[in-house]
């Protein structure tokens, strides 16, 4: 009887470790829905708004958990900005994709670059450390982007010794060689390899890293294994950036 006993208590005490795991299992799965008294305020630009060139600086507000990069953290205590733009947000829990019209960012403000002319819905939501979207919170604004615009793009990935070619449409000048031309009717395009674009009203110098070109596909040779970020620029005919911005940005990875 007493063997029978510890049988029937170690079963028992199984079946409940198993239901405990089970709670912890559902617990971890929907943790990131819900984050408590978090909150977004997109506080410029207000609804309507015109913007000239194709760059926007979205400032928000945030409160109820930390801005910090992926980390895998799943706890709703920390997170980052995902900007939807032209497209509604996935509901809480599911993974936010990387791809085009999805902005991932920690930065405040946020800079999207690359709009096309016309008029752009843009949705801010918080996701977690994988990428999930932390529960229901968002922030909503519209705008119009009067141009002139860029639209680059670029492969995801590329192999070491491959040139990457970045495809370009522009919309509101024509690509024509430097010729002097500062009325932002006519420019050309340059590539910032892994660097920060030049600062309005400063010359774009000739040197290494930054690509001149007054083709629509440009190559980028010689790029290290690593994840690498093009910023592509439209330059007037004294190579000075158009001003407001017209830029775009692309994020390959080199393995």
């Amino acid at each position: 009887m007493r063997t029978r006993l510890v049988a029937v208590g170690a079963m028992a005490g199984t079946l409940l470790l198993a239901a405990c795991a089970g709670v912890q299992k559902d617990e971890e799965a929907t943790t990131t829905t819900e984050a408590a008294g978090a909150s977004l305020t997109i506080t410029s630009p207000t609804a309507g708004t015109s913007v000239g060139g194709n760059v926007v600086s979205l400032d928000v507000e945030a409160s109820g958990l930390e801005i910090v990069k992926a980390d895998g953290d799943r706890s709703g205590n920390t997170g980052h900005y995902h900007v939807f733009i032209d497209k509604d947000p996935v509901a809480a829990g599911e993974t936010i994709p990387r791809e085009a019209g999805i902005v991932h960012s920690t930065d405040d403000p946020m800079i999207l670059s690359g709009l096309p002319i016309g008029s752009h819905r843009l949705v801010v939501v918080f996701g977690d450390g994988t990428h999930a979207r932390i529960g229901d919170a968002s922030a909503e604004t519209t705008v119009d982007v009067k141009g002139p615009s860029i639209d680059a793009t670029a492969p995801a990935t590329a192999t070491v010794g491959q040139a990457v070619k970045v495809e370009t449409k522009v919309d509101g000048f024509s690509l024509i060689k430097a010729d002097g031309d500062r009325s932002a009717k006519t420019g050309h395009l340059h590539v910032f390899v892994d660097r920060a674009p030049t600062a309005a009203g400063q010359p774009i110098p000739l040197e290494a890293g930054i690509i001149h070109s007054a083709a629509p596909s440009i190559e980028v040779p010689g790029l290290a294994a690593g994840e690498h970020t093009l910023w592509v620029v439209a330059g007037d005919g004294t190579h000075v950036p158009f001003e407001p911005r017209v830029m775009d940005k692309v994020t390959v990875t080199v393995s």
